[in-house]
């Protein structure tokens, strides 16, 4: 019954509107079913990252007299409030949007982002309660930013006067421990990585004074749950922060995906991420299912280079720079240079720049459309909506994560520990999930992605990278290149 009712009133929603998503009927029928049933599903596109699929869910969302939670961008939730809101009421639906609840008489619909969700403590003892949940493509990096602790040099003080005493007390112990920390400081290098005898001291130390601050309380809780920690000096200040983060964020929230009905959206073309990332947790999913987004999918021109050089090999960064110069040769579009090596971006930019001029940028804004465009990948993700899609996409280096990041070390030795491949459970889906996102624009101009990494040959996960890159065409030649 849902499933027809919601279709009527999609119908007379779109009437005058003009959306060019084909399959947003089909995209209605299966979220009405979803709802409607207490299985979990997963549902893939890229139109996710368009606000044309929020009609569909919202009119299920409001046919079912159900309380619901619907988790999304601070931006939709505006664009929502702004642009939908009166034409849902125009359709006779009877409601009232306050502080992002929109109330029935028999029931009401909770828009949230996913860090309010988290931050309100009661989000996690939920039971039962129907939750839409879209940007799930994001999930490990919103986990990772909302469980980590970090604890900075106020935090040893409380301004309350019953604490005098007990401030000076642990002032000093902090100071002590910032001599100690100072002095196996290495150069190049900001990050501490605690020995057990160090873990043991901390875990003691805020057990005995869980009491002093809710902060000292919450890192006692991460301490007895075995999080990861570390320490990062600040070589300006001459001070030194604590930092906690569970190994497996996941598992923090566990319970709230088992014991609610949960529908997950995610803007990638195909999330195989995810499905894993659950599995693990022996959380299933009961249907996956891929859209095609609004636009006609291209295949991208995929070009990699013969006799590459691996990123170990003492000659890599200036083949790198060479390659890079002539690749950007004679280029009338966008090329977008992405590399999470510091050292390297900042190098072909500053190459570049030298022979292109102000034709070359290092995370700017393009302002023209011929321009040489240098980033990480993150900040490439981040704002490739406000970028015009490249012409071509160089990759000098997969976004493999860095070992230097204290997280990313604990988590390697800890999976080493338990004999379980670290590389391909940790790391690779990782780096598919970033690499999908970054080239996804390429689909639709059919524009060339460019890898010079020589892994994506030499290794037979490199191999298996590349095949997962669809759909797209191997060209094997480039002017003035080869």
């Amino acid at each position: 019954m849902l499933e027809i009712l919601s279709h009527q009133y999609l119908k007379n929603f779109l009437r005058d509107k003009i959306i060019t998503w084909e399959h947003i009927y089909s995209f209605g029928r299966i979220v009405s079913k979803c709802i409607e049933n207490d299985s979990t599903y997963l549902v893939n596109s890229e139109i996710f990252s368009t606000d044309d699929w929020l009609a569909p869910i919202l009119i299920s969302l409001f046919l079912k007299e159900e309380d619901s939670i619907f988790i999304l961008s601070e931006k939709k939730i505006q664009f929502i409030s702004q642009s939908l809101i009166n034409l849902f009421k125009n359709l006779g639906f009877n409601f009232i949007l306050k502080n992002d609840q929109i109330i029935f008489v028999n029931h009401h619909v909770r828009l949230i982002t996913i860090q309010d969700f988290l931050n309100d403590s009661n989000s996690l003892y939920l039971r039962n309660n129907r939750i839409v949940y879209s940007g799930i493509e994001n999930i490990k990096q919103d986990l990772k930013n909302h469980f980590r602790i970090s604890l900075i040099k106020k935090d040893w003080t409380n301004n309350s006067k019953e604490f005098e005493p007990i401030n000076q007390k642990f002032i000093k112990v902090y100071e002590s421990l910032k001599k100690k920390f100072f002095m196996r400081k290495v150069l190049g290098n900001c990050y501490i990585n605690l020995d057990e005898k160090e873990i043991g001291f901390f875990a003691t130390f805020f057990n005995e004074n869980s009491f002093f601050s809710d902060k000292f309380l919450s890192i006692n809780k991460a301490f007895s749950q075995g999080w990861a920690c570390w320490v990062k000096l600040n070589e300006k200040s001459l001070d030194w922060n604590l930092y906690l983060q569970p190994i497996d964020e996941l598992s923090q929230i566990k319970e709230c995906f088992s014991n609610n009905k949960f529908v997950f959206l995610s803007a990638l073309r195909k999330d195989n991420f995810f499905q894993m990332y659950l599995k693990k947790h022996s959380l299933d999913i009961d249907l996956v299912i891929n859209f095609k987004s609004n636009f006609q999918e291209k295949k991208i021109s995929l070009y990699i280079p013969s006799k590459q050089l691996l990123p170990n090999d003492p000659l890599f960064t200036s083949s790198i720079l060479d390659k890079c110069k002539k690749l950007t040769l004679f280029r009338k579009g966008l090329t977008l240079i992405l590399s999470d090596d510091i050292d390297l971006k900042t190098n072909l930019a500053t190459e570049l720049a030298s022979k292109f001029g102000k034709r070359v940028l290092l995370e700017t804004i393009p302002s023209c459309s011929n321009e040489i465009l240098c980033s990480s990948y993150d900040w490439w993700i981040m704002n490739s909506y406000l970028i015009q899609i490249p012409e071509q996409i160089i990759i000098p280096l997969l976004p493999i994560p860095n070992m230097s990041e204290p997280i990313n070390s604990i988590t390697v030795s800890h999976k080493k520990k338990l004999s379980q491949d670290w590389f391909r459970d940790f790391f690779l889906p990782q780096v598919r999930v970033k690499l999908e996102r970054s080239i996804s624009p390429l689909r639709r101009n059919s524009g060339k992605l460019v890898i010079l990494d020589g892994r994506v040959n030499k290794r037979i996960w490199g191999r298996v990278l590349l095949q997962n890159i669809q759909p797209s065409k191997q060209i094997n030649y480039m002017l003035p290149f080869e």
